[in-house]
């Protein structure tokens, strides 16, 4: 598997790119091949139906071990974010202000991707703006989800 560099930063306050590769096992590949092809999914028991991000071993509900992947919207709702200031490292200087958030996906209830808020101010960011999933083609083999304002 070969993957190329990061190219230029495609979003505004995005944070600084640090992977290349996905890192993926076999219950979390479907994810991230979906990505590569800017579709978003979402794990769920195949049982019970629980959402359940990240793809755990067992349902924290029903105990199954079934899992099935769900197709997503696309959008969602900021339930916390921080606003990030200062680089850990003065490499990553020109990535500053960058926005973590936890975002609630609409239709996959109780379950939240963890990502960034990016092409906006960080002083427009709110708990509960509707945001829709973005795509960061880091590599031939990494596809990232971020979330920009609706």
């Amino acid at each position: 598997m070969t993957t190329t560099e990061p190219t230029a930063k495609p979003f505004r306050n995005m944070p600084p790119p640090n992977l290349t590769d996905p890192y993926a096992d076999a219950r979390t590949q479907p994810f991230w091949d979906a990505a590569r092809q800017e579709q978003l999914l979402g794990p769920k028991c195949a049982q019970c139906g629980t959402f359940r991000m990240p793809p755990s071993t067992f349902c924290p509900v029903c105990l199954s071990r079934e899992l099935a992947w769900e197709p997503l919207p696309g959008t969602g709702t900021v339930y916390t974010f921080i606003v990030v200031r200062h680089p850990l490292n003065p490499m990553a200087a020109d990535y500053v202000p960058f926005m973590p958030a936890a975002i609630d996906a609409d239709g996959a209830p109780g379950m939240r991707f963890i990502s960034n808020v990016v092409d906006c101010e960080p002083e427009d960011v709110r708990v509960g703006m509707p945001v829709r999933v973005v795509w960061n083609h880091v590599s031939n083999t990494l596809t990232l989800p971020f979330w920009t304002p609706v």
